[in-house]
């Protein structure tokens, strides 16, 4: 290039110099030919510079280097706006979970850090032992760990886990303290992160929410519990925003430009009270230290909504023990509420009782010997199992079974029903199926199998496995009159973005058993906790230390309460089960009151090395349940001052339709899984359409047994859905929007073409 424009530059003066030779012109006529010269070159010259003008703006590069976008960085920059996570509350708008900020401390060793008047900004060499005095003090870090990363050839370097996640009131005591020393380069780098204010509050329900170390930007993401299971609503969608700068690089206002508007994540307020939690919390506490036992788990549901109030385990723990949690022994990340099944023991019994009635297959009257052979298994009652003897009447009639909590009787009531009688109820009390509350990591448990000593085992809750929560969905319908509800855990979700709310509202999932049946079941409960001779509840002796007279161990308000205890065998990890003394699961259900259950209480301890009594369950239970019968007007209070707002549907062909339920529920709609298939065939509610919280949408799966569902109050619109998908003539009896009977009972299968029947009512 240079070569060439030397040429272009000499090559006219060269030209002049020889037609000046030649031509021997005069000074006047050379100064024309001259100017004529340099006129050309001139023009030559601007045409070549604006073809490269115009080459630069129509292009835009030199080389590797675009043009535009380095201009424009002069000028302007882009930023990403993080979204705010949105916040869990409790029913009431008390936070459990809330967005802020944590620091990193670091010293800096870079001596190229100068101020612009050359002061140091990096640690000196010499001040490394006050350091590592102020770090040690202050953090409690390592002092080798100190040393180590202070004697590096790092520029900057930190100090580990306890050098991390250090709150803005620490941090800010941290800069004083160290501008006190005049300790030079110490610096605080900041990273979003969770709080959880309430300390000890349903940890392992609730779940953390981390870092994402996925993203560039600081991103927070559920890792557990309702963070993880709910993150897609929580976190919403960062934006995007351009604006102009000055010469120095600082932002010029009114300059902000949106170039993707950031959307924030969505409010969940959960169905936990605080209140009712927080006491839960202080009496699992004092359970533990009372019992010693490996575990201990505990939940509060509203017998009319399904709402879980409060829920617990133990061990456990809290914001500032996370990172030693798992020392503790027999912790567990895992929600005992829903992420581990278990035998349950007795407390099965009640569901036994309930199918028995509902079926006329019990009389309560009768009378049975408690002794009883099953093939090669002997079935004993807990007295001559603890005692090697009878020390209660070896001839009791069913009711007195029921209330002493009897293998045999229960037995032999399964015995009379069948087998399989007893699976269809399993079934339609939905035990082997997940409740599919929107929970993470829900498991299904287990039906008990074919084997007939498993079958009858079961009767008594053994061989069969489940979860709290789908004990809890069972003693909705025993609590309230055979109607069957869901559990929930989110009273409402709120969007800030659009500033409307998806209220959550009771879910009926079916009526497995009949009114009269389950009002019966609470009349035995009642007796378990009243009958001096029978009752596994009652207390003969009271307790003097405690000032309480003898009587039923479960008192509310100073009323009985409607019980159901339990005692199971725990499996042994080397086959068969654990032969300890107190090798079992301790539980027991409680609902008050008796006639028109407000409240479903569940505890159960696993293995205590103490000597194993009801009245540690009992402290629990009682005050808890006495709580909340105060509070009663207070938890039924709705919020209805928000604007509504709609969840438009998805096309959920031939996705699987556990996780689609799953993800419905968690934007408060009610899903219905039609079928026992694997894929989702059709849905009753189109892709696109916008519908309203607790909008109940059928998904058909590729069940070619065509199971039936529970159709306990669907509409005529749901029952002619399903009548067109299964090919079925339906007929109508009654008044009434919603269906009461069907004909065609549940979990059973239909055939194409076949009559039913479904009687309607309100």
């Amino acid at each position: 290039m240079i070569k060439f424009f030397k040429k272009l530059f000499s090559f006219p003066f060269r030209k002049i110099s020889r037609n000046a030779k030649r031509t021997n012109l005069g000074p006047e006529r050379n100064r024309k030919h001259v100017g004529k010269s340099l006129f050309f070159l001139a023009i030559a010259l601007f045409t070549i510079f604006i073809f490269r003008f115009v080459w630069l703006i129509t292009v835009n590069h030199v080389g590797d280097t675009n043009l535009k976008v380095m201009a424009t960085s002069n000028y302007e920059s882009t930023i990403n706006v993080p979204a705010t996570r949105g916040t869990i509350y409790d029913r009431n708008g008390t936070p459990i979970a809330v967005d802020s900020s944590t620091y990193t401390i670091f010293v800096v060793l870079d001596k190229s850090q100068k101020d612009a008047n050359g002061n140091k900004l990096y640690a000196d060499s010499a001040e490394f032992s006050k350091i590592e005095d102020f770090l040690n003090k202050n953090l409690g870090i390592d002092r080798t760990l100190i040393d180590s990363q202070l004697h590096s050839k790092l520029k900057q370097v930190q100090f580990g886990s306890k050098g991390s996640n250090i709150s803005l009131q620490k941090m800010q005591a941290l800069r004083k303290s160290a501008d006190d020393e005049k300790l030079v380069g110490i610096g605080f780098s900041e990273q979003g992160s969770r709080s959880y204010p309430l300390g000890n509050f349903a940890s392992q329900f609730i779940g953390i929410a981390r870092p994402d170390d996925s993203t560039t930007s600081q991103t927070l993401k559920g890792d557990m519990g309702l963070e993880k299971a709910f993150n897609s609503i929580l976190s919403g969608k960062n934006g995007v925003e351009t604006y102009q700068k000055d010469i120095l690089g600082r932002p010029i206002p009114g300059t902000t430009k949106v170039i993707k508007p950031v959307k924030n994540g969505q409010d969940v307020y959960t169905t936990l009270s605080a209140p009712l939690q927080q006491t839960l919390e202080t009496r699992m506490d004092a359970a533990v230290q009372d019992t010693g036992a490996q575990t201990l788990e505990a939940t509060l549901v509203d017998a009319h909504t399904g709402e879980i109030l409060a829920t617990s385990q133990r061990p456990t723990y809290t914001p500032t023990t996370i990172n030693t949690a798992e020392k503790q022994k027999n912790f567990t990340w895992n929600s005992l509420l829903s992420q581990s099944a278990f035998e349950p023991g007795s407390v099965m019994k009640t569901f036994l009782m309930a199918s028995a009635l509902d079926s006329n297959k019990v009389d309560l009257n009768a009378t049975y010997q408690r002794k009883l052979q099953v093939y090669d298994a002997t079935i004993n009652d807990w007295d001559v199992t603890e005692n090697k003897s009878y020390t209660l009447p070896e001839v009791v009639n069913y009711a007195q079974g029921f209330a002493m909590s009897s293998n045999i009787g229960m037995s032999r009531i399964e015995m009379n029903m069948g087998n399989s009688l007893w699976d269809s109820y399993l079934n339609k009390f939905k035990f082997g199926l997940k409740t599919r509350a929107g929970l993470d990591g829900e498991v299904p448990g287990s039906l008990p199998s074919a084997n007939l000593v498993s079958q009858i085992q079961s009767a008594f809750g053994q061989g069969i496995a489940v979860t709290p929560i789908q004990l809890i969905r069972g003693w909705t319908a025993i609590a309230g009159n055979g109607t069957m509800l869901e559990p929930h855990i989110v009273n409402k979700i709120y969007d800030p973005n659009t500033k409307t709310t998806l209220q959550s509202e009771k879910e009926i999932i079916g009526h497995p058993v009949s009114n009269a049946s389950v009002t019966k079941v609470r009349d035995l409960m009642v007796d378990v906790n009243t009958d001096p001779v029978y009752g596994t509840s009652y207390s003969t002796t009271g307790d003097p230390d405690e000032n309480i007279s003898p009587g039923p161990l479960f008192m509310v308000n100073g009323q009985p309460a409607a019980v159901k205890t339990g005692t199971a065998q725990i499996a042994s990890t080397t086959g068969g089960y654990m032969d300890g003394s107190q090798d079992y699961l301790y539980s027991a259900v409680v609902m008050y009151p008796p006639k028109n259950p407000d409240f479903i209480f569940y505890m159960n301890v696993k293995i205590p090395s103490e000597p194993w009594t009801l009245k540690y369950i009992a402290r629990v239970a009682n005050p808890l349940l006495t709580q909340a019968e105060s509070k009663k007007s207070e938890l039924n209070t709705v919020d209805n001052t928000d604007k509504a707002g709609k969840v438009t549907l998805s096309d959920y062909k031939g996705a699987d339709p556990g996780e689609t339920s799953d993800s419905l529920r968690r934007t408060v709609l009610n899903p219905v899984i039609v079928g026992s298939g694997t894929k989702i065939t059709a849905q009753s509610i189109a892709a696109g359409e916008k519908v309203s919280a607790n909008t109940r949408v059928l998904l058909l799966t590729d069940d070619k047994n065509q199971s039936m569902p529970d159709m306990y109050d669907w509409s005529k619109d749901e029952v002619e859905q399903l009548a067109k998908w299964y090919d079925l003539k339906v007929t109508y009896e009654g008044s009434g929007n919603h269906v009461q009977t069907q004909s065609i009972g549940a979990v059973t299968s239909a055939k194409k073409g076949q009559s039913l029947t479904v009687k309607m009512g309100t």
